[in-house]
């Protein structure tokens, strides 16, 4: 197993790539003035942006499930607008 040195390793414990388990390295990004990571088997890339726009769709995600629980009653859901 290959071990990856501390100073490329995220803060949240990143090392991994969610697609594909392959190994992700930092980039700096000079357009943005920011580090991103980049899986080098697949190719994804994630940065601050892409992970605030994840975090805000599971948590609207969450605030639905929610929502239908509350309002629509077990095993029903009402129709979305």
């Amino acid at each position: 197993m290959v071990e990856v040195p501390k100073k490329t390793q995220e803060p949240s414990g990143i090392t991994h790539c969610h697609r594909c388990g392959g190994l992700m390295v930092q980039e700096k990004v000079i357009e943005l003035h920011l580090f991103e990571w980049r899986c080098v088997s697949c190719g994804e890339r994630i940065d601050p942006v892409i992970l605030a726009h994840r975090q805000a769709a599971r948590l609207k995600s969450l605030l639905r499930e929610e929502a239908e629980g509350l309002f629509a009653g077990p095993g029903k859901s009402r129709p979305m607008n």
